[in-house]
């Protein structure tokens, strides 16, 4: 369990609007887009927000210093048995008075100053797998920076769950659904991808990995009601006999066929995720697939399903007639006149 080397103490989490106001006018645009990730993914790292923003980890250094010194986040180091941890930032008190204000909700972002909930975060042993997860998007952040491509959308554990079992709740109205690691849209060379992340830290049995498949499998079927398409799943893995092992116990699992799922055993501080490092689980055999191929790569199985729906939709519609007889756009209106 980590423990925390430095944690600001004391600071109120309301703040005086004139020192808000004053604050605001030295931010750059930048500075506001860092202060809200933080805000939005709980926890970033140096690296992580230099991946996101900066050309150099020093000037990153330097300015998430100012930023912390300031209060618009707050910051802690892990403790290491080798070496040392990077920082990792907090949203601070003058940051959540920042959103608060442009988002004009003064409570949205309240539960993430407490210091008990960040104490508890710092401390949680599930740490390590909030900052894989966030390497994986900055890391595509990084990608589009240097390389290439755009990351269009990144939403967290709880805004990927809610937009998309919003969707299927229509069908699973009382069942549990999922909910992903993340969800993200990458695009590149005039395509683009949108896609659902599990990333296995190798805590939870193969069983227990292979048992999401079902949750997914509802979620696809729900989505496949409201005429929708269920993103493919991609599943991050920390090695390559991990990748392996749950390949072969996602294979098995009757709900498999009813998704598009993918794999790769990357780091992805070190290897970009956008590359070509991920497998279909089915057809496998050939080469990696870069993750903008994935879409085209994978067939949809529920394709066929939402077409036959939206037809059958469209036939009854139309048998239904008009819905306004008095309706002046109506062709069949007797009272309407025949243009010249």
């Amino acid at each position: 369990m980590s423990s925390i080397t430095q944690f600001p103490r004391g600071r109120r989490v309301n703040v005086d609007d004139a020192v808000v106001l004053a604050a605001s006018a030295r931010l750059t645009e930048r500075d506001r887009y860092l202060i809200r990730l933080v805000g939005e993914h709980r926890v970033l790292t140096t690296g992580q927000v230099c991946a996101l923003g900066f050309g150099s980890v020093i000037t990153a250094r330097h300015r998430l210093g100012a930023l912390a010194g300031i209060g618009a986040l707050r910051r802690f180091r892990p403790r290491t048995e080798v070496g040392s941890a990077p920082w990792h930032y907090l949203l601070g008190p003058l940051g959540a008075a920042l959103l608060a204000a442009e988002d004009r909700d003064e409570r949205k972002w309240l539960p993430r100053v407490r210091e008990d909930r960040q104490l508890a975060l710092a401390r949680s042993q599930r740490m390590a797998h909030i900052i894989g997860v966030n390497w994986f998007f900055a890391a595509l952040a990084r990608q589009a920076r240097e390389g290439g491509g755009e990351l269009a959308e990144w939403l967290g554990e709880a805004d990927a769950a809610g937009h998309y079992n919003n969707h299927a709740r229509s069908r699973y109205a009382d069942v549990a659904l999922p909910h992903p690691d993340g969800s993200g849209t990458w695009a590149q060379d005039g395509c683009v991808v949108t896609f659902l992340l599990e990333f296995d830290t190798g805590s939870e049995n193969l069983a227990q990995v292979a048992g999401k498949l079902e949750g997914y499998g509802r979620m696809a079927e729900g989505l496949a009601d409201a005429e929708l398409a269920c993103p493919p799943l991609l599943f991050r893995f920390p090695g390559p006999r991990r990748e392996l092992a749950a390949r072969a116990a996602l294979d098995r699992c009757r709900d498999a066929p009813a998704l598009r799922i993918a794999t790769t055993a990357i780091s992805p501080e070190q290897v970009s995720p956008a590359g070509p490092v991920w497998m279909p689980l089915t057809g496998a055999g050939g080469p990696q697939l870069r993750l903008i191929d994935l879409a085209e790569a994978m067939p949809d199985p529920w394709r066929s399903y939402r077409d036959d729906l939206g037809e059958r939709r469209d036939r009854m519609r139309r048998s239904a007639g008009p819905d306004d007889p008095d309706d002046p756009d109506d062709p069949d209106d007797p009272d309407e006149p025949d243009e010249p």
